[in-house]
């Protein structure tokens, strides 16, 4: 770029489109027609030497170089809209988009509730959430592809700030009725049976299986799913069994159909977490965002551990 002078007004719409992943909601996002956002883009096209965003299906997705762009970016213009406006934000009035990625063992009991507070909070603004895998969050929080998420985060970049949510613990659940086993499970007894496994990445261990090789011990792992859910669908009608969080199958339709044992061995509590980038930290509308999704998450544990 040499010494030629940007206009922030374009770094804003870019800052937009890259949010928004839509011309169309960028120009309600800033303010601007959708005619006055593509020529900025033009502007922004012809001052990077690069085409920065392409069509795709509902709308632009980034270029390589619009990514690096973005990365270079955000910290500069966070700090130039604290130091130049006023820290105000009021959620009935904006039309921005929230994204969020949400663990699965968390979606049945939370993204509803989120959802309900969310448009009575913020009825013109909209909501995305996003299918968390510990891996690809984070990724997606360096890059601001999406505001926050919850998961449990067991080695945070430093990059990332996180809140405590809640402490959960992980518990076997095998069918009612079960030929073989029975509650509470022996430590012979639940190495010895064959285990769904529920993991969405293609190489992250369980957890459970981590603390078992600090053992020095394995479990067979028979069948591997993606969802909480389909685990427990599945042994509720097999001779499998499964670990899961605890919180989760207390608050599972199917709860009557399943037996609940500790794990037989010591382990650590889990501790579900809110994660943002720390260039979000003091953003307003982050703020808010925030402050709404920790609270109804919070909200909802205690019922379901009244009801145990």
């Amino acid at each position: 770029m040499n010494d030629r002078r940007v206009d922030l007004n374009l770094i804003n719409v870019f800052e937009a489109v890259m949010a928004e992943q839509s011309v169309t909601r960028a120009a309600r996002r800033v303010g601007m027609t959708q005619p006055a956002v593509s020529n900025a883009l033009r502007r922004l096209r012809h001052l990077f030497q690069d085409e920065l965003f392409v069509k795709v299906p509902g709308g632009v997705a980034p270029t390589d170089q619009a990514k690096a762009l973005w990365n270079e970016l955000q910290g500069p213009m966070a700090i130039i809209r604290n130091a130049t406006f006023p820290a105000r934000f009021d959620p009935r009035s904006t039309a921005r988009t929230f994204k969020a990625a949400m663990t699965e063992s968390l979606t049945g009991r939370t993204v509803h509730e989120i959802t309900v507070r969310f448009a009575r909070e913020a009825p013109q603004a909209k909501l995305h959430f996003i299918p968390h895998t510990n891996l690809s969050t984070i990724a997606a929080l360096e890059r601001g592809e999406i505001d926050c998420a919850v998961g449990m985060f067991p080695h945070p970049p430093p990059t990332l700030r996180v809140e405590a949510l809640f402490s959960d613990t992980y518990v076997s659940v095998f069918a009612r009725g079960h030929r073989q086993l029975k509650a509470p499970l022996s430590l012979e007894a639940f190495t010895r049976a064959r285990h769904v496994l529920v993991k969405q990445g293609l190489t992250e261990i369980g957890i459970v299986d981590d603390w078992l090789s600090l053992r020095g011990l394995k479990r067979d792992v028979a069948v591997i799913v993606n969802t909480c859910a389909d685990a427990i669908r599945a042994v509720a009608e097999s001779d499998l069994v499964t670990a899961v969080p605890h919180s989760f199958i207390l608050a599972h339709p199917r709860r009557k159909s399943v037996q609940i044992s500790r794990l037989p061995f010591d382990h650590q509590k889990i501790l579900y977490k809110l994660a943002w980038h720390e260039r979000a930290e003091h953003d307003p509308a982050h703020v808010w965002f925030r402050g709404l999704i920790a609270k109804t998450v919070r909200s909802l544990q205690r019922p379901a551990r009244r009801r145990h």
